[in-house]
């Protein structure tokens, strides 16, 4: 690990994995991809992303590879899902729930995949309709807000 004076810990649903991170996130964000929805059966997923070399998990395992670009890491003995590993980028995403119990601040930078949203936000992040490999993990194309309150179903 880089910087362990802002080191956060986290665990799994039943506390048999730990998660440990340092430093800071390289970005936050919201993910509205199908495949996100999915894994985490819910409209949205909150993630944040850290260098490989500043995350630490401690206990037994298992991933799931879908489309071969991520990694999607989850306790043997719960299932409870906490990180997605991005090996080509040399990161790791985890779950901001997962660190809930520390004093890591959640701070979303912006929303990804938006065009696959189920719900619309209005929280004057910027919106982008994929996610590329730009340095910010943004695609650059921009969605318009679609200027609701606080945030709906989309029909």
């Amino acid at each position: 690990m880089s910087d362990k004076t802002n080191q956060f810990a986290g665990e799994c649903y039943c506390g048999k994995v730990t998660v440990t991170v340092c430093g800071s996130p390289v970005v936050q964000g919201y993910c509205h991809c199908r495949s996100c929805r999915k894994w985490h059966a819910a409209p949205v997923n909150a993630w944040s992303l850290w260098r490989s070399r500043d995350v630490v998990i401690v206990g037994e395992t298992r991933t799931a590879t879908l489309g071969g670009r991520s990694n999607r890491i989850s306790c043997t003995a719960c299932g409870g899902g906490f990180a997605n590993s991005f090996p080509s980028r040399n990161a790791l995403v985890v779950y901001p729930m997962t660190l809930a119990d520390s004093e890591f601040n959640f701070a979303p930078q912006f929303h990804i995949h938006y065009s696959e949203r189920v719900l619309d936000f209005s929280d004057g992040l910027p919106k982008f309709s994929v996610w590329h490999q730009n340095e910010d993990g943004t695609s650059g194309e921009l969605i318009s807000d679609t200027g609701t309150t606080g945030w709906c179903v989309k029909a």
